[in-house]
């Protein structure tokens, strides 16, 4: 029996994010979807990943997709319940734990949330994740995102900040685990550092990983063919 595929979305956005990206795409799949967006009783990624676990459909095996804040829970889920995971793809995502001018650079974002909302906040996010051309040129969905996720829980917004901001480095686990791994990386993402993940995985044959050319964080939108093709090649 194949893996079943569990779509894990990423920070400022929720499951709505994978309607954009599958249609047309793992046709043969089993596919499982949760969405936390709105979720604010969780105060570390840890957390978040034991209670997915908990809806996931019980004596399967899996192959974990996440996006951003979704590959830190990817990761997690990886290490807590290794017997049931299959595969990881990290897509525009890191095992490397928050810097401590980052970790400041969430209890900003967690205060500018609290102050003055989802919407406000959203608004002024979306469109950091995608290169200065892509925005340009593609005005009509960044609003589209903007209004989509403008309503998002401004709890659960404030609850996701602070988790990743205290979340584990799992360097470790990543050069010892042999759980295969696929890290799709942006080029030119202002998140995600390509070098830091390359010299991670150098020498690690179970890992692999693949940059978008002239793309930022958002491969999803940006790239759709050559994300879901590499990671249909991965998965198969």
């Amino acid at each position: 029996m194949m893996p079943k595929l569990v779509l894990l979305h990423g920070f400022g956005e929720d499951a709505r994010m994978w309607d954009d990206f599958i249609p047309g795409r793992f046709p043969n799949q089993k596919l499982h979807i949760p969405t936390y967006a709105e979720w604010s009783d969780c105060l570390t990624i840890a957390d978040y990943a034991r209670k997915i676990q908990g809806t996931l459909p019980i004596e399967e095996t899996f192959i974990l997709i996440g996006h951003s804040m979704g590959g830190y829970i990817a990761m997690e889920l990886a290490k807590q319940f290794p017997q049931r995971i299959k595969g990881v793809v990290m897509l525009h995502s890191t095992p490397v734990a928050d810097s401590e001018e980052k970790k400041k650079q969430r209890d900003k974002t967690a205060g500018f949330i609290q102050e003055h909302g989802s919407e406000t906040f959203i608004r002024s996010f979306v469109a950091n994740l995608f290169t200065p051309h892509f925005v340009a040129t593609h005005q009509t969905l960044i609003q589209k995102l903007a209004d989509r996720y403008a309503t998002l829980s401004q709890a659960g917004l404030r609850a996701s900040t602070l988790a990743m901001k205290v979340r584990e480095d799992l360097q470790g686990f990543v050069r010892s685990s042999n759980i295969p791994t696929l890290f799709v990386l942006g080029e030119m993402d202002p998140l995600i550092p390509v070098e830091a993940i390359v010299e991670l995985l150098a020498g690690k044959d179970q890992h692999k990983y693949v940059i978008l050319s002239g793309v930022a964080h958002q491969g999803c939108y940006e790239a759709p063919e050559e994300t879901y093709a590499v990671i249909n090649q991965f998965i198969n």
